[in-house]
């Protein structure tokens, strides 16, 4: 299992890997996936701050993408703050969701970040928050999101 730095070349495949993650979330319920807003994306997370990719045999089998940013309350300190980490079904308990997330630390440092904020969704394997404790990440935050027009909520229900 070898992880690295995703290219513009992986950007088509991270695309892929990211429309099987985000039918997995609640956000697919109300919002459509839209390949070429993750394209975009994902190509920004490549070039300019932190999207590793986790290759097996030559094939992509996972990712975790992180904006490396200013912290909110204080600009002289940057941050990383994930957007996905997703090991495809069909390739997991080989260890790619391990070194993916062992992969982020040495990848965040070099970008200056002081800290990085992980993501427990609704819809996360009931094991994820473990795995953050266990590897020294301490719970901050939760959040709730709430369906502001109709569409939304009636595309929800």
């Amino acid at each position: 299992m070898e992880v690295r730095q995703a290219t513009q070349d992986d950007v088509p495949r991270i695309v892929d890997m990211s429309a099987k993650f985000y039918e997995t979330t609640s956000y697919a319920r109300w919002a459509p996936f839209n390949p070429d807003t993750v394209h975009d994306l994902a190509a920004n997370l490549a070039e300019n701050h932190v999207m590793l990719v986790a290759e097996d045999a030559g094939e992509l089998v996972g990712m975790v993408g992180l904006f490396a940013a200013p912290f909110m309350f204080n600009g002289e300190v940057t941050a990383a703050y994930e957007v996905v980490w997703w090991v495809d079904p069909d390739a997991q308990g080989r260890g790619a969701g391990k070194a993916l997330l062992q992969s982020i630390e040495p990848a965040c440092a070099a970008r200056g970040c002081r800290a990085i904020q992980m993501v427990h969704l609704s819809t996360s394997p009931p094991q994820t928050a473990a795995i953050y404790e266990r590897t020294g990440y301490g719970h901050t935050e939760s959040s709730y999101t709430k369906l502001l027009d109709a569409e939304a909520r009636a595309l929800a229900a």
